[in-house]
């Protein structure tokens, strides 16, 4: 990972914790929001009750792309579950890394994302 994509990463990382932190007081409670760099921006929502925390959308620069970025974000959020019990990655565009979250014991969210959306899965794993 290069610098520009690691300074991209610890950024995402502290405004997921900000987020977290910010939010702490209710035990599950709706937030959606973009973090926002200027490498690129990852848009996250927590729907009332949810007990997992999605990402619905993240857009890199090219410059970043490929390095690994999403997948550090997604091992931080698991290395700091705060009050969540789960994430999700939503509409999956990027078929290798959809591969890749389901060797690692990834889940699809349900049965018809596994039969209507299998080219774009949203797929949650529980801490």
């Amino acid at each position: 990972m290069d610098d520009n994509a690691r300074q991209l990463l610890d950024y995402l990382c502290l405004g997921y914790d900000q987020l977290a932190q910010r939010h702490q007081m209710r035990a599950f409670p709706e937030l959606s929001t973009a973090i926002k760099h200027p490498l690129g921006y990852c848009l996250i929502h927590c729907p009332v009750g949810s007990q997992r925390v999605s990402i619905v959308s993240l857009q890199l620069a090219p410059n970043v792309r490929g390095q690994g970025v999403l997948t550090a974000f997604i091992d931080y959020i698991q290395a700091h579950p705060h009050h969540y019990r789960g994430i999700e990655v939503a509409t999956i565009q990027n078929q290798s890394l959809a591969k890749r979250l389901l060797a690692l014991g990834w889940r699809y969210k349900s049965v018809l994302t596994r039969l209507f959306r299998a080219n774009t899965p949203t797929l949650v794993h529980d801490f």
